[in-house]
């Protein structure tokens, strides 16, 4: 059945619904689409011709295009190619020769016909063919038999075409006897040895002898080409027995590539195939026109799901040339496919529109439509932070202070917006983003997904090869992804279409998806990290050695917590660091072994009962992916239990010099696999519930997530399964009845969060970006506790410290120490250059006081709306009503009605 067949049935089948569904409200189509799927929210167009569709939003009356409905029109940047990809729903990036190639299913697909149609539930897939096999010039043969040409032209019927094509060869035949009384010698070739007692003669009243010995160069260099010659010398008498008495057309050398496109459009109309050339061409042992072998065939599945439209891409149905045998080669060859865009222009603003769009880098940030920015990189960023499996990072960016939590993005666009989810594949996914001006005339943001993930592998060149330096090669995952990739687009309109709309129904999303627990009023927290025990270096009996030493014993943490309760502190969430062997850099924690430079079993035990009897939470922390320690001692095999890079060498993740931005080569972290976080987690579980401690955080797992490359297909632990790996283990601490704190706070690390450190305060790096927002925050207030950085190791405190933390509901935080920061100078620990307790007394209850006093009573609740007032000026709206306008600047600001004093806030309840 081909494609027009499979939509007629979908159309009579989506008729018979209508017809017998009472509460199908009648719309007329936009012009040259018909209706494939509605329900009581949503209409769902296709274009059959142009294979984009168009989603209605019943409540608002708007339309959703996948592509621009106006291009022709309005695209003035883009010319040729890149114009025509605005057509396209999907671009994808193969490699060829060490090279990234782009094709979409526009150029690639739907102009030649190259898709089918086919009905599904609730909508419609689209089967794409990307990449032709056969190139137009494939249909005009270069050599022909006169016999076989004439029957093709009887199949032309317009006799000044016959003409035409006729005039584009060149007849002639070698006749045995024939004597053409005309010198034909050719540089290099034995006239007599190859032609033997055979004459040419060549059928063209117009050629000259000049003519007439390019016409047999030009067959030589054919049959050449064909067996491999050194030279037109080496061609022998049988390879040209073919001309014996038969009479040929030659594609003459002379004529224009118009001329023979045309000439392929008038074979290609009657019928004839490059199948047909190659029987041609192999009469006169002639190579025949290899096919392409660049074929790329990608499904993509439309359909509503109530009040949403999903796209989903089945990764079963994804296929590219792997390991092919080329004949024109003749080798094997591949063409991975390695990722996917999916639909890069759906709902794409031109240059008149106003709004922004939303990306969730960090704690969320705007890209105000049309900012003029076009000189500036387009934004492309990977979901969940950078894979550090793919390759060691060997300088410090910048950009990796900040990740993307949330596998989410949006546009507005006037009184319309959307939100974007992405549902499965998010592991695998980058969100990308461009401005009017940058590559085209439109501002859009998209999701694009890895299949195949891959990286660019330096190879150095010694010898022969000193002066290229470097050499590169592009190394593979052994096998693609294995999980589908989905995105889920959500409609907002009028007063919801914000960014704040956008948050709430994600949050929403959360709640309905995953369980999230509304946040109970136990007073207000303050989250401390206690410093528990560091190693350094010492000379021991004048040897170097690794020596652990106490930052703050259990009872100088006891010490510092009831100081706090007594100076009027409601409730403490507290973690503490270094308490297993080896301190901060502990050991593999396949076991609980305690650090005894900070105490015994029995105090820290004593520790958590006093802190849980005022009312606070204590969670020891440890890492699970990071091997801090790797001695023969330490029960980790590299060799064994690490992750692979894709250079297949043991993945670790290296640590920089902050000043330098180099790493230091003797601070490399290992990385586990996420194949051996079961086992390590289950034998830990096991002692950790003998020890009676009620919390756990654990430091890494909220943050990192990386691969395992192994060259074993079977044994691979692509990044979608080790997302799956680490929920594995959250919910193994989840029924453990354990309360988890946690760093960064990734999006499927929520449903099993109490507390979230280091939640992301700023969007980082991108000159793209005009302001960043708090729309983290926004999707996590009212079911997750969260602080941003501790104030005295924050890049910026004082006074702008406590704004963002009014600005986006952060609960205030300290790291403390019971021992001076001076015992950490110069030591890998001094970034801990400002912990010691009795410094920090003052600053702490102060900020806490004031903080307490505006967010005392609503810190629990959901953030209602944020608002972007003006440059550096914000209010905050939670649940209840309450209104926090805070003001960064250095001058007084009137707005809201409100008048804020400069680097200040006003709440209004």
């Amino acid at each position: 059945m081909n494609h027009s067949t499979k939509l007629w049935t979908l159309m009579i089948f989506v008729m018979a619904c209508l017809v017998f569904s009472p509460t199908v409200v009648a719309q007329e189509p936009p012009g040259g689409f018909e209706t494939v799927a509605e329900n009581e929210h949503l209409i769902l167009y296709f274009n059959e011709s142009t294979v984009e569709l168009a989603v209605l939003d019943k409540a608002s009356g708007h339309l959703w295009y996948t592509n621009p409905p106006e291009r022709a029109r309005k695209e003035t940047v883009a010319r040729g190619t890149n114009k025509d990809r605005l057509n396209a729903q999907i671009v994808i990036t193969y490699n060829s020769a060490n090279q990234q190639n782009l094709m979409d299913s526009f150029n690639d697909s739907v102009k030649y016909g190259q898709y089918q149609v086919v009905p599904i539930e609730n909508g419609v897939r689209i089967d794409y063919e990307l990449g032709q096999a056969w190139r137009l010039q494939d249909y005009v043969p270069k050599v022909i038999s006169v016999e076989r040409f004439n029957e093709l032209l009887n199949l032309i019927p317009n006799e000044k075409d016959r003409t035409f094509l006729r005039g584009l060869y060149a007849e002639f035949s070698l006749e045995e006897g024939y004597d053409p009384g005309e010198d034909y010698s050719i540089h290099g070739v034995d006239m007599e040895a190859l032609l033997g007692n055979y004459g040419l003669k060549v059928e063209e009243p117009r050629f000259r002898t000049t003519d007439k010995r390019r016409l047999l160069q030009e067959y030589l260099v054919l049959v050449r080409d064909t067996h491999g010659y050194d030279g037109l010398g080496n061609v022998k008498a049988e390879d040209i027995a073919p001309l014996h008495g038969r009479p040929t057309l030659i594609l003459k050398w002379n004529n224009m590539q118009w001329d023979i496109d045309a000439a392929a459009e008038l074979l290609r109309d009657v019928g004839y195939t490059p199948e047909e050339v190659v029987i041609d061409h192999e009469m006169y042992s002639i190579d025949p026109p290899f096919p392409d072998l660049r074929r790329f065939s990608v499904s993509v599945e439309y359909y509503l799901d109530g009040e949403d439209f999903v796209v989903r891409i089945p990764t079963e149905r994804i296929s590219f040339p792997e390991r092919v045998y080329d004949r024109k080669l003749d080798r094997e060859i591949s063409y991975p496919l390695t990722s996917i865009q999916v639909l890069p222009y759906f709902g794409a603003a031109d240059s008149d529109a106003e709004g922004y769009l939303l990306v969730p880098d960090g704690s969320g940030a705007l890209v105000y439509l049309n900012n003029g920015k076009t000189q500036a990189l387009p934004y492309n960023r990977p979901v969940y932070g950078t894979d550090f499996a793919i390759g060691p990072q060997a300088e410090y960016s910048p950009n990796l202070k900040e990740q993307i939590y949330l596998p989410v993005f949006g546009l507005k666009q006037n009184d319309h917006a959307f939100l974007a989810i992405v549902e499965e594949g998010d592991a695998q996914t980058r969100i990308e983003a461009s401005v009017s001006g940058m590559r085209d005339s439109y501002n859009k943001v998209w999701a694009s997904f890895d299949v195949r993930p891959n990286a660019r592998v330096s190879l150095d060149a010694e010898g022969e090869l000193i002066h290229l330096r470097q050499l590169f090669i592009y190394m593979y995952q052994a096998r693609v992804v294995q999980t589908d990739f989905v995105v889920r687009y959500s409609f907002l309109n009028g007063d919801e279409a914000t960014y704040a709309g956008m948050a709430h129904r994600y949050q929403e999303y959360l709640v309905n998806r995953s369980g999230l627990k509304p946040l109970e009023n136990r007073g207000f927290p303050l989250v401390l990290d206690i410093v528990g025990s560091y190693d350094v270096v010492k000379p021991v009996y004048g040897i170097p050695k690794n020596v652990v030493e106490p930052f703050t014993t259990y009872k100088q943490a006891e010490a510092i917590i009831s100081e706090l309760y007594d100076q009027g502190i409601d409730v403490l969430e507290v973690r503490y660091l270094g308490w297993l062997a080896g301190g901060i850099n502990h050991k593999l924690p396949t076991s609980v072994r305690l650090e005894r430079v900070v105490g015994s079993r029995a105090e820290l035990q004593g520790l958590y009962e006093r802190l849980s009897a005022l009312g606070g939470r204590l969670y020891p922390s440890f890492d699970l992916g990071l091997v801090h320690r790797n001695g023969y001692l330490d029960r980790f095999i590299a060799f064994l239990d690490a992750s692979r890079f894709l250079n297949r060498q043991s993945a670790y993740m290296n640590v920089h010099n902050i000043a330098t931005y180099q790493s230091i080569a003797e601070q490399r972290r290992p990385l586990v696999s996420p194949a051996k976080y079961d086992s390590i987690v289950d034998s830990f579980l096991k002692d950790y519930a003998k020890l009676g401690v009620a919390g756990l955080a654990v430091g890494d797992m909220g943050k990192l997530l990386y691969s395992d490359f192994r060259t074993d297909p079977k044994r691979v632990v692509d990044r979608q399964a080790a997302l799956n790996h680490v929920v594995g283990q959250m919910e193994k601490f989840s029924k453990s009845g354990l309360d988890i704190m946690l760093e960064g706070g990734n999006a499927y690390v929520l449903p099993y969060s109490d507390v979230i450190v280091r939640a992301p305060s700023y969007s980082r790096g991108f000159e793209i970006i005009d302001v960043s927002i708090p729309f983290y925050q926004m999707v996590v207030s009212g079911y997750v506790a969260y602080a941003g950085e501790p104030y005295n190791l924050a890049d910026r405190t004082g006074r702008h410290y406590l704004l963002k933390m009014l600005e986006n509901g952060s609960l205030p935080y300290f790291a403390v120490s019971g021992e001076p920061s001076s015992v950490v100078k110069n030591s890998d620990f001094d970034h801990f250059y400002s912990t010691y307790y009795p410094d920090l007394r003052q600053d702490i209850i102060t900020l806490y006081e004031e903080a307490a006093g505006v967010l005392g009573e609503i810190w629990h609740l959901p953030i209602a709306n944020h608002s972007v007032l003006g440059p550096d000026v914000f209010m905050t709206e939670y649940a209840d009503g309450t209104k926090i306008y805070v003001n960064y600047t250095s001058e007084a600001v009137f707005a809201d009605g409100v008048l804020i004093p400069g680097e200040d806030y006003v709440v209004i309840k």
